[in-house]
């Protein structure tokens, strides 16, 4: 059995955001104020809170495993999340991912304003440097391209780290990869 793993750092921090005045020069067309940080993970020791689970014959999980928080699903068969359950309304999430093995074009990522269903905006990328932002509801089955899959050259390439900041302020959705602005909705 092959199981992709996605490693999720031992960092996540989330910001209530505001909203603030358009940047000038083709970058967001708002950008946020941060407020006080709400929340910080640290996964060296304990889940804080996470889900952490086995699906039927070991066909997805989440669990602890050196300091992070660990994502694995077998290829082709949907995608699994990991909620935090505490509910934050606007908010600015910062997460470093490392995609460990598997197929380079498995989509990785963090979820704001989520629910037990999977609802909610994805923020993702792939080891094969693309990313979209997309959202889950249960009127589909898979999830909607908000900012369709596009190759982004700030996404490291392979098996290694890449930083994710997602932005839900309001009805704005942005996407930062590796300190770049790449998308919004």
């Amino acid at each position: 059995m092959v199981v992709r793993k996605v490693m999720l750092w031992a960092l996540i921090v989330l910001w209530v955001a505001g909203c603030a005045p358009k940047e000038p020069d083709g970058g967001p067309t708002r950008s946020v104020i941060t407020g006080n940080q709400r929340t910080f993970y640290n996964f060296n020791t304990s889940a804080g809170g996470w889900d952490i689970y086995t699906v039927p014959n070991e066909q997805a999980q989440f669990s602890l495993n050196a300091g992070t928080l660990e994502g694995a699903v077998i290829p082709d068969r949907g995608y699994v999340w990991s909620l935090d359950h505490e509910t934050h309304s606007d908010s600015l999430i910062n997460v470093e991912l490392h995609q460990t093995d598997g197929w380079l074009g498995s989509a990785h990522g963090v979820i704001c304003r989520a629910d037990e269903r999977g609802n909610g905006y994805y923020f993702l990328i792939s080891g094969d440097q693309q990313f979209s932002i997309s959202v889950g509801t249960d009127a589909r089955n898979d999830l909607f391209q908000l900012v369709p899959w596009q190759y982004n050259s700030h996404i490291k390439r392979g098996f290694v780290s890449n930083e994710i900041r997602a932005v839900c302020a309001g009805d704005y959705l942005a996407m930062f990869i590796n300190d770049v602005f790449v998308g919004e909705a």
